[in-house]
């Protein structure tokens, strides 16, 4: 294995930041493009390659920039576009990629387009959007059955031109029609737009949605009330016309063929559910659509050696070298992962270790490198229209049964920099920062950490720094071991190439362990002890000794 036989999109690592809570430069309560500038060299320190963005682009910030007005601008909140070229200048200085989320199934209902749309059934961009009949008389009932990814009728009932337009997401998000080949190159020609601004690569927001069934069937019924890493069925239907069209598959090659114009080389990066075998497809049948996808089976697996391997060996079955797999514990949408392992740093640590030691690419949500908690906010007051939505339902009680969280906000919250009010997020400590901080900041933020050897935040520096400097880690295939002899209880792997390997042993159990050694001098690389600095296997009869939840990298 050589490294030209690697683009550096497939050995990169990703950090990804939520704009409006990064850091608030301007002292208005929202975090900004100045803000994220003013923080560009703790990412360089971290060790920090590539940084995904959340939308901040021109949007009414109804589902805060996922509902997008104008693709080509940036919404005030954030800054201008004199602040997004300085923040792509600054980061390319210190050789960070940038990736910019893109929404492309939906636009906002406030966009020029939709509004055109929705002026009269004979205006031109009529057909950019979906409209439909209704059903029975005058056509008050929806086309068909499908819900809405959250819940609900997919349709919603246009009073003025007496018809329905359909949205996967929310409401005032109507899908843009992608047959209309009008559509795709107004959107192609936006993401050349980026492009030749030199960003490095987007990551695509709900793109198996992108297509629906021409003939707009009613869907089938399933049992299945929420989705699942293994399916995409949920609230009783199968989503079998809405959803991972073949349509779609093509969708991503076409994608493909417009970021490969370009050089140095750019990548996609798909939000895409279904099975890890279904996902496959998205990547073209020559590794020729999308660079990667989110492989959410392994976010959701459960916290044990044999729901890893089982993940693991079926990822790397069904993507070899060259596909490019990805690795990811949360995100905007998602509980923050410490909060799932009830605050477990020696839990973190391990996981850590076991991220940035696959073949892949790692994602890392920002405030995870401290561990960053969930927070608890009321349905009825939060700020993501996803809670609001749930707060006129019962459902709340059954959300805490299967431990969901149904507001994003909780995962949403302004990064904890310091122990000074507001935690350092905002320029002005009075002010009132658009989400809560909670108060368990004062304990768990970057200052604080910082100056503790043993903190979660100074394991991810040394991680890096290993990954770094052990190009094996980023550029190796990958290969498990397996061990007779405490195998419930560990996952054991190794990196290798044609001249070399390295090996990483994590212990899951709140036990010591002794594993064989392969080698019979052992150097180690890294441990989750910040106070362990070599392998004494003469002690313990050539074996390696592992403490409780202890990960290590040697060679």
């Amino acid at each position: 294995m050589r490294e030209k036989d690697f683009q550096w999109w497939q050995k990169t690592l990703v950090y990804q930041i939520y704009p409006r809570s990064f850091r608030d430069s301007s002292g208005n309560d929202i975090g900004d493009l100045k803000g994220i500038i003013e923080k560009l060299d703790y990412l360089e320190d971290l060790g920090i390659e590539t940084v995904w963005f959340s939308p901040f682009f021109k949007s009414p910030q109804k589902d805060h920039g996922y509902d997008v007005s104008d693709f080509r601008d940036i919404d005030p909140d954030y800054g201008t576009m004199n602040d997004f070229e300085l923040l792509l200048k600054e980061m390319h200085e210190r050789n960070i990629k940038m990736v910019l989320d893109l929404v492309l199934n939906h636009t906002s209902d406030e966009h020029p387009w939709f509004k055109e749309s929705a002026s009269n059934r004979d205006n031109p961009k009529r057909d950019w959007y979906i409209w439909r009949d209704g059903k029975k008389s005058k056509g008050k009932k929806p086309p068909n059955n499908w819900k809405a990814l959250p819940g609900g009728r997919a349709w919603k009932y246009d009073q003025k031109t007496e018809q329905w337009y359909y949205f996967h997401f929310l409401p005032f998000q109507p899908d843009l029609n992608y047959r209309n080949p009008k559509v795709k190159e107004k959107i192609f020609n936006m993401i050349r737009f980026w492009l030749d601004k030199g960003v490095d690569g987007f990551r695509l927001d709900i793109l198996h949605s992108i297509y629906e069934d021409e003939s707009f069937r009613d869907d089938k019924f399933s049992w299945h009330v929420l989705p699942s890493d293994k399916h995409v069925a949920s609230l009783f239907r199968k989503h079998l016309y809405d959803l991972n069209l073949p349509e779609t598959f093509n969708f991503a090659m076409e994608l493909r063929n417009v970021i490969d114009k370009y050089k140095p080389e750019r990548f996609l990066v798909g939000e895409v559910f279904g099975s890890i075998e279904e996902l496959r497809k998205y990547y073209g049948p020559r590794n020729n659509g999308l660079n990667m996808c989110f492989l959410f089976e392994y976010s959701d697996s459960k916290i044990k050696p044999k729901a890893y391997k089982e993940v693991i060996s079926r990822i790397e079955k069904s993507l070899p070298h060259p596909y490019t797999p990805t690795y990811v514990y949360g995100n905007h949408d998602r509980m923050r992962y410490i909060s799932r392992i009830k605050n477990d740093t020696k839990k973190a640590k391990l996981l850590a270790t076991l991220q940035l030691s696959l073949r892949g690419v790692p994602f890392i949500y920002y405030g995870e490198e401290i561990g960053m908690r969930n927070v608890d906010f009321e349905l009825k007051t939060s700020q993501d229209p996803i809670g609001r939505k749930f707060s006129k339902f019962p459902i709340p009680l059954i959300a805490k049964l299967f431990g969901l969280s149904l507001t994003r906000d909780g995962c949403r919250t302004p990064m904890q920099w310091d122990s000074t009010p507001q935690a350092g997020f905002s320029s002005n400590e009075t002010s009132k920062t658009w989400l809560k901080i909670p108060d368990s900041y004062k304990k768990i933020n970057i200052e604080k950490e910082r100056k503790n050897p043993s903190s979660l935040l100074n394991c991810y520096r040394r991680l890096l720094k290993v990954r770094k400097d052990q190009r094996i880690l980023s550029e190796g295939l990958f290969e498990l071991i397996e061990v007779n002899k405490n195998k419930a209880k560990s996952l054991t792997y190794k990196r290798f190439s044609e001249n070399n390997q390295i090996y990483i042993y994590l212990n899951f159990s709140k036990k010591q362990l002794l594993m064989s050694c392969p080698v019979k001098k052992p150097d180690l690389l890294f441990s989750t002890l910040s106070n362990r600095v070599s392998l004494d296997i003469e002690a313990y009869g050539g074996s390696i000794k592992l403490t409780p939840f202890e990960g290590i990298i040697f060679k």
